[in-house]
């Protein structure tokens, strides 16, 4: 067998819901036996098994990973755990995505690529570039990027603390870019959707924004034309063909590309049809009609877009509703209310606090 036969793809049996590769755990055990709790209890409630911690390959629900996190943070009483997990993975739990990436030329095209591909590792898992920073934290002037890391469960109809994978992804992130660029990747700042302890200012070596509308890395543009000295030509030439046959001529969905626009650009005034519409080069009744296509609408796109949010930062975000009302794109609380109201029969605030008691 030649190494191009060797890329393979085994993709998860239950297409209804999102899964991940169970070596997103990979050094879970280690963290919890230091922190004295015996994992596998935890395991078996969240339906885990051992064997599937160690076969990288195998698929884990999603949902499972984030609430196993979640409760073994809380019963160790450690905030910082996903970033401890965070240490003992690196590149090699991406499987053919790692071995996509080290084929890259440039720390843009690691980037491109992971946008593209992270579904290969889950489901769930979204990675944004925005080029177009609007944050108080920079001049207006500042030549910044943002790289958004997200978790867009399928089935995200009730609040579900995501702080833990959140924090471990966005580490996982930071270590892969520093791992293929060196010391010439350096993030300026750090945004997390929650408030952080000061271990993460030591981790990611850089200040850290608390209760932002997403986790992001925030670097200089030149950071993307850095040359990795680490590319095998060799692997890039069976990498770029096995993108072709398997990838290339199937590209996302154009209400993917919809909800990414609109993902980017939702606490702004942007977040609309029209200027939608004219990042992606078209006129807005062509942009519905395409989604006519595919059985959704810009409006349905936006509206479960801001669902799965609101219901993200009511479990994670100490920020007050006016707060979260900006960083959704309502005008004023009032407004978020109405919607909550409309979407759920409550008010936010009695949203969280239903939700909270069932948990």
């Amino acid at each position: 067998m030649n190494q191009e036969d060797s890329i393979a793809v085994q993709y998860p049996r239950n297409i209804h819901e999102d899964m991940v590769h169970s070596s997103g755990l990979r050094g879970y055990l280690e963290v919890m036996q230091h922190l004295g709790i015996d994992p596998m209890p935890l395991l078996a409630k969240y339906g885990i098994q051992l064997a599937q911690l160690q076969d990288d390959n195998a698929w884990i629900s999603h949902t499972a990973l984030i609430q196993l996190l979640e409760e073994s943070a809380q019963q160790a009483n450690c905030a910082d755990l996903g970033l401890r997990i965070s240490q003992y993975q690196d590149i090699g739990i991406l499987g053919v995505l790692g071995l996509i990436l080290q084929s890259a030329s440039t720390l843009h095209e690691v980037i491109k690529y992971s946008s593209d591909l992270l579904f290969l590792h889950g489901s769930a898992l979204r990675l944004y570039i925005n080029d177009r920073v609007s944050t108080d934290a920079f001049e207006p002037s500042s030549d910044i990027v943002e790289l958004i890391f997200d978790i867009q469960l399928h089935d995200a109809t009730h609040i579900l603390s995501k702080r833990q994978t959140m924090d471990l992804g966005l580490a996982v992130c930071h270590r892969v870019l520093r791992y293929l660029s060196g010391e010439r990747y350096q993030p300026l700042r750090v945004a997390l959707p929650h408030r952080p302890l000061n271990v993460y200012k030591r981790f990611f070596h850089a200040e850290v924004m608390i209760d932002q509308q997403h986790a992001a890395l925030y670097f200089h543009r030149d950071m993307l034309n850095i040359t990795l000295d680490s590319i095998d030509h060799g692997l890039r030439e069976i990498v770029d063909s096995y993108l072709d046959r398997s990838f290339r001529s199937h590209q996302g969905s154009f209400s993917d590309r919809v909800r990414h626009a609109i993902r980017i650009h939702l606490s702004g005034p942007k977040a609309n049809k029209t200027d939608i519409a004219n990042m992606l080069a078209m006129h807005p009744r062509s942009l519905q009609r395409k989604l006519d296509e595919e059985g959704t609408s810009f409006e349905q796109i936006r509206d479960k877009l801001i669902q799965q949010l609101l219901l993200q930062y009511l479990a994670d975000s100490k920020a007050s509703m006016s707060q979260i009302a900006s960083v959704l794109g309502f005008s004023e609380q009032s407004a978020l209310s109405r919607a909550c109201k409309n979407w759920f029969g409550v008010t936010p605030r009695q949203l969280k606090k239903l939700r909270s008691g069932l948990q």
